[in-house]
């Protein structure tokens, strides 16, 4: 039987379910292992190398910047277990900026196609959750530069506090707020109104691109027909 190959239709469904999976271990690590979460950055390399998969094979370009930021990411991470170095900083500004490459790749292709398709639809919503995972990453990297950065909020080991940055990142992108987390500093505060706003914006441009992507497939639908 022939192997299929990953194309442009199916290759969003990869990184959507490394995502799920990133997301909902690390749940159940602070869940049932709140004080030996070692083990969280190998799990979110791990997640982040399978979405990988996900990028065409023909282009090596992306293929090699995404491989090597793991790599780098996975280095100083180790330093940092053995606390021979302070790295988390690196670590975090590692994966930040594997993340962000995420996120303008897959804007690229969901805005790019004209016809609405599953695939558009799911990578939406990846680039939506790739956003929150980003902002988390941002407010650690805060949480290691700044000593009280949060209120709700201990200053400990970074991959400790994954899952509640997590958590707030998700409720400010949505605009929800509960408010048990919140930023004590004006940096802090900066980047969770920058959240609010491009959160915002992001899901009123999305609505109108697919719903004009839609209409514009209907008439061209209808033009055939005639």
């Amino acid at each position: 039987m022939r192997k299929k190959k990953i194309t442009s239709q199916d290759n969003f469904y990869f990184l959507f379910l490394a995502l799920i999976t990133l997301f909902f271990a690390s749940a159940a690590a602070q869940q049932f292992n709140p004080e030996g979460q070692e083990s969280v950055l190998f799990m979110m390399i791990v997640c982040l190398a399978f979405s990988v998969a996900g990028v065409n094979k023909d282009n090596k370009l992306y293929r090699s910047w995404y491989g090597s930021l793991l790599v780098l990411a996975a280095i100083s991470g180790v330093f940092e277990y053995f606390q021979e170095a302070r790295l988390a900083v690196v670590t975090l500004l590692v994966l930040l900026a594997f993340v962000v490459s995420q996120i303008f790749s897959a804007l690229k292709q969901v805005f790019a196609r004209k016809e609405v398709e599953l695939n558009q639809i799911i990578g939406s919503i990846c680039v939506y959750m790739l956003m929150g995972l980003a902002w988390a990453i941002i407010y650690l990297i805060q949480m290691e530069l700044f000593a009280g950065s949060f209120n709700g909020l201990e200053d400990k080991v970074w991959t400790h506090n994954l899952f509640e940055a997590l958590y707030f990142s998700f409720i400010t992108l949505t605009t929800v707020g509960y408010g048990d987390i919140s930023p004590a500093l004006p940096v802090p505060k900066f980047f969770v109104f920058m959240e609010s706003i491009i959160g915002s914006f992001y899901v009123a441009i999305l609505v109108a691109s697919l719903v004009s992507s839609r209409l514009s497939q209907s008439e061209k639908k209808q033009r055939v027909k005639g």
